[in-house]
Protein backbone atom coordinates (compact mmCIF):
# COMPACT_ATOMS: atom_id res chain seq x y z
CA UNK A 1 0.00 0.00 0.00
CA UNK A 2 1.26 3.16 -1.09
CA UNK A 3 1.93 6.40 1.67
CA UNK A 4 -0.32 7.91 -0.55
CA UNK A 5 -4.26 8.99 1.16
CA UNK A 6 -6.27 6.05 0.20
CA UNK A 7 -9.78 5.63 0.22
CA UNK A 8 -12.16 3.49 0.36
CA UNK A 9 -15.42 2.66 -1.88
CA UNK A 10 -18.66 5.38 -2.09
CA UNK A 11 -20.59 2.96 0.11
CA UNK A 12 -18.10 1.93 2.78
CA UNK A 13 -16.71 -1.25 2.43
CA UNK A 14 -16.35 -3.04 6.02
CA UNK A 15 -13.55 -5.51 4.45
CA UNK A 16 -10.98 -2.81 3.11
CA UNK A 17 -8.21 -3.28 4.51
CA UNK A 18 -6.56 -0.22 5.70
CA UNK A 19 -3.14 0.43 4.53
CA UNK A 20 -2.70 -2.58 3.25
CA UNK A 21 -2.47 -4.08 6.92
CA UNK A 22 -4.91 -6.95 8.44
CA UNK A 23 -7.15 -3.64 10.27
CA UNK A 24 -10.29 -3.20 8.45
CA UNK A 25 -12.64 -0.45 8.05
CA UNK A 26 -15.42 -2.65 10.02
CA UNK A 27 -12.50 -3.27 12.73
CA UNK A 28 -11.47 0.85 13.22
CA UNK A 29 -15.42 1.48 13.08
CA UNK A 30 -16.01 -1.35 15.71
CA UNK A 31 -13.32 0.22 18.08
CA UNK A 32 -14.64 3.58 17.80
CA UNK A 33 -18.42 2.54 19.09
CA UNK A 34 -16.64 0.49 21.99
CA UNK A 35 -14.08 2.51 22.96
CA UNK A 36 -14.52 5.99 21.93
CA UNK A 37 -16.75 8.14 23.88
CA UNK A 38 -16.82 11.26 21.56
CA UNK A 39 -18.21 9.13 19.18
CA UNK A 40 -20.57 6.96 20.79
CA UNK A 41 -22.15 10.17 21.69
CA UNK A 42 -21.77 12.40 18.67
CA UNK A 43 -21.84 9.54 15.55
CA UNK A 44 -22.70 5.92 16.65
CA UNK A 45 -26.51 6.07 14.54
CA UNK A 46 -25.25 7.66 11.95
CA UNK A 47 -24.43 5.36 8.41
CA UNK A 48 -20.76 5.68 7.39
CA UNK A 49 -20.09 6.17 4.06
CA UNK A 50 -16.81 6.63 3.27
CA UNK A 51 -13.05 6.30 5.39
CA UNK A 52 -9.95 7.82 3.79
CA UNK A 53 -6.76 7.29 5.57
CA UNK A 54 -2.96 8.56 5.17
CA UNK A 55 0.64 8.45 7.02
CA UNK A 56 0.92 11.77 8.08
CA UNK A 57 4.35 10.88 9.58
CA UNK A 58 6.16 11.99 6.12
CA UNK A 59 9.58 10.61 7.37
CA UNK A 60 9.64 12.43 10.64
CA UNK A 61 9.33 8.30 12.01
CA UNK A 62 11.33 5.10 10.85
CA UNK A 63 9.50 2.57 13.61
CA UNK A 64 5.80 3.08 12.91
CA UNK A 65 3.01 3.95 10.45
CA UNK A 66 1.03 7.02 11.60
CA UNK A 67 -2.56 7.00 9.85
CA UNK A 68 -4.69 9.72 10.25
CA UNK A 69 -8.43 7.98 9.64
CA UNK A 70 -10.96 9.80 8.76
CA UNK A 71 -14.53 9.14 8.71
CA UNK A 72 -17.13 10.57 6.30
CA UNK A 73 -20.93 10.28 7.00
CA UNK A 74 -24.23 10.23 4.50
CA UNK A 75 -26.19 12.68 4.21
CA UNK A 76 -24.14 14.99 6.40
CA UNK A 77 -20.80 16.95 6.13
CA UNK A 78 -19.60 15.98 9.37
CA UNK A 79 -16.40 13.73 9.66
CA UNK A 80 -14.58 11.69 12.34
CA UNK A 81 -11.19 11.61 12.29
CA UNK A 82 -9.13 9.01 14.78
CA UNK A 83 -5.15 7.20 14.70
CA UNK A 84 -3.85 4.53 14.06
CA UNK A 85 0.21 3.76 15.12
CA UNK A 86 1.39 0.70 13.69
CA UNK A 87 4.31 -0.40 14.24
CA UNK A 88 6.66 -1.28 11.19
CA UNK A 89 10.05 -1.08 9.49
CA UNK A 90 8.56 0.00 5.85
CA UNK A 91 10.09 4.01 6.52
CA UNK A 92 13.70 2.42 6.99
CA UNK A 93 13.58 -0.38 4.36
CA UNK A 94 12.71 2.32 1.89
CA UNK A 95 15.35 4.92 2.98
CA UNK A 96 18.08 1.92 2.83
CA UNK A 97 17.08 1.35 -0.90
CA UNK A 98 16.89 5.21 -1.52
CA UNK A 99 20.28 5.40 -0.18
CA UNK A 100 21.42 2.22 -2.19
CA UNK A 101 23.42 0.82 0.61
CA UNK A 102 26.71 -1.32 -0.88
CA UNK A 103 26.82 -4.75 0.06
CA UNK A 104 29.21 -4.93 2.74
CA UNK A 105 26.39 -2.56 4.55
CA UNK A 106 23.54 -4.60 3.37
CA UNK A 107 25.18 -7.77 4.75
CA UNK A 108 25.68 -6.02 8.54
CA UNK A 109 21.82 -4.94 8.03
CA UNK A 110 20.34 -7.80 7.59
CA UNK A 111 23.00 -10.14 9.94
CA UNK A 112 20.92 -7.17 12.86
CA UNK A 113 17.71 -8.36 11.45
CA UNK A 114 16.74 -10.33 14.32
CA UNK A 115 17.84 -7.89 17.10
CA UNK A 116 16.28 -4.79 15.14
CA UNK A 117 12.49 -6.68 14.86
CA UNK A 118 12.88 -7.95 18.53
CA UNK A 119 14.07 -4.23 19.46
CA UNK A 120 10.44 -3.32 17.59
CA UNK A 121 8.72 -5.18 19.15
CA UNK A 122 9.84 -4.19 22.48
CA UNK A 123 9.73 -0.68 21.93
CA UNK A 124 5.58 -1.09 20.90
CA UNK A 125 5.44 -3.57 23.84
CA UNK A 126 7.21 -0.30 26.35
CA UNK A 127 4.41 2.23 24.51
CA UNK A 128 1.46 0.22 24.59
CA UNK A 129 2.55 -0.48 28.33
CA UNK A 130 3.16 3.15 28.98
CA UNK A 131 -0.71 4.05 27.84
CA UNK A 132 -2.41 1.05 29.45
CA UNK A 133 -0.80 1.27 32.75
CA UNK A 134 0.71 3.87 33.60
CA UNK A 135 -1.05 6.89 31.71
CA UNK A 136 -3.87 6.92 34.16
CA UNK A 137 -2.00 7.10 36.98
CA UNK A 138 0.06 10.07 36.15
CA UNK A 139 -2.13 12.74 36.20
CA UNK A 140 -1.00 14.89 32.74
CA UNK A 141 -1.55 15.75 29.14
CA UNK A 142 -1.49 12.71 27.48
CA UNK A 143 -3.54 11.32 24.39
CA UNK A 144 -6.48 8.78 25.01
CA UNK A 145 -5.86 5.37 23.76
CA UNK A 146 -8.82 3.50 23.02
CA UNK A 147 -7.23 -0.15 21.97
CA UNK A 148 -3.55 -1.71 21.35
CA UNK A 149 -2.36 -4.96 20.11
CA UNK A 150 1.17 -6.65 20.62
CA UNK A 151 3.22 -6.59 17.97
CA UNK A 152 5.08 -9.84 16.80
CA UNK A 153 6.75 -9.82 13.44
CA UNK A 154 5.96 -12.56 10.72
CA UNK A 155 2.74 -13.76 13.20
CA UNK A 156 0.72 -10.95 14.15
CA UNK A 157 0.47 -6.99 13.43
CA UNK A 158 0.64 -4.61 16.48
CA UNK A 159 -1.63 -1.16 16.76
CA UNK A 160 -2.07 1.92 18.62
CA UNK A 161 -5.78 3.55 18.40
CA UNK A 162 -5.66 6.95 19.74
CA UNK A 163 -7.58 10.02 19.24
CA UNK A 164 -6.82 12.18 16.97
CA UNK A 165 -4.78 15.24 18.20
CA UNK A 166 -4.86 17.32 14.91
CA UNK A 167 -7.25 20.19 16.32
CA UNK A 168 -5.52 20.33 19.73
CA UNK A 169 -2.04 19.88 19.03
CA UNK A 170 0.82 19.75 16.94
CA UNK A 171 3.97 18.33 16.81
CA UNK A 172 6.95 20.48 16.22
CA UNK A 173 8.88 20.17 12.54
CA UNK A 174 12.90 20.40 12.43
CA UNK A 175 12.93 23.85 12.37
CA UNK A 176 10.66 25.23 14.82
CA UNK A 177 11.49 26.47 18.20
CA UNK A 178 9.35 26.80 21.57
CA UNK A 179 9.55 29.66 23.11
CA UNK A 180 9.91 29.92 27.26
CA UNK A 181 6.38 29.80 28.05
CA UNK A 182 5.86 26.61 26.76
CA UNK A 183 9.27 25.18 27.98
CA UNK A 184 7.74 26.23 31.30
CA UNK A 185 4.92 24.59 30.76
CA UNK A 186 6.54 21.42 29.60
CA UNK A 187 8.38 21.25 32.76
CA UNK A 188 5.78 21.61 35.06
CA UNK A 189 3.96 18.36 33.76
CA UNK A 190 7.51 16.96 34.01
CA UNK A 191 7.63 17.81 37.23
CA UNK A 192 4.00 16.75 38.23
CA UNK A 193 4.55 13.54 36.71
CA UNK A 194 7.64 12.94 38.45
CA UNK A 195 5.67 13.65 41.91
CA UNK A 196 3.27 11.32 41.31
CA UNK A 197 5.60 8.25 40.63
CA UNK A 198 6.84 9.41 43.81
CA UNK A 199 4.38 10.12 45.93
CA UNK A 200 1.43 9.51 45.06
CA UNK A 201 1.36 5.96 43.13
CA UNK A 202 1.63 2.74 44.63
CA UNK A 203 5.19 1.81 43.62
CA UNK A 204 3.86 -2.03 43.35
CA UNK A 205 2.57 -0.33 39.86
CA UNK A 206 5.65 -0.17 38.07
CA UNK A 207 9.02 -0.48 40.39
CA UNK A 208 10.64 -3.80 38.67
CA UNK A 209 8.36 -3.89 35.77
CA UNK A 210 9.73 -2.44 33.11
CA UNK A 211 13.25 -3.16 33.20
CA UNK A 212 13.40 -4.97 30.23
CA UNK A 213 15.48 -4.34 27.01
CA UNK A 214 15.82 -0.63 28.41
CA UNK A 215 18.97 -0.63 25.87
CA UNK A 216 16.50 -1.52 22.88
CA UNK A 217 17.10 1.68 21.22
CA UNK A 218 20.80 1.08 21.11
CA UNK A 219 19.84 -1.83 18.86
CA UNK A 220 18.14 0.08 16.63
CA UNK A 221 20.38 3.68 16.64
CA UNK A 222 22.97 1.09 15.60
CA UNK A 223 21.19 0.35 12.21
CA UNK A 224 20.78 4.16 11.21
CA UNK A 225 24.75 4.19 11.61
CA UNK A 226 24.42 1.82 8.51
CA UNK A 227 22.97 4.75 6.64
CA UNK A 228 25.37 7.12 7.12
CA UNK A 229 27.78 6.35 4.78
CA UNK A 230 25.55 6.28 1.60
CA UNK A 231 23.85 9.21 3.03
CA UNK A 232 27.51 11.25 2.81
CA UNK A 233 28.28 9.76 -0.13
CA UNK A 234 24.60 10.97 -2.40
CA UNK A 235 24.86 14.21 -0.18
CA UNK A 236 28.20 15.37 -2.21
CA UNK A 237 29.66 16.96 0.97
CA UNK A 238 30.94 14.24 2.30
CA UNK A 239 34.14 16.16 3.54
CA UNK A 240 32.25 18.78 5.78
CA UNK A 241 29.72 16.47 7.29
CA UNK A 242 31.97 13.11 7.97
CA UNK A 243 34.39 14.90 10.68
CA UNK A 244 31.37 15.76 12.42
CA UNK A 245 29.68 12.27 12.45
Amino acid sequence: MPLEQSTAAEVVEPKKQIYGKIFTVEWLLNSLKKNDKIYQQLHSDKIVKDVTFYDVSGGKGFLSAILRCTVHFANTNDVYSTILKIPGLEAIKKASKTLEMNKKDSSEAKESGNKKYEAIEDSHKFECDFYNNLAPLLDIPCPKVYQTLDFKVGEKEGVIHMEDLTLRGKTITYFENINLTQIKCVIQHLAHMHYRVLKCIDQNEWRGKYLKKQEAMETITKNFDLMFKPLLKSSQREGNFKKII
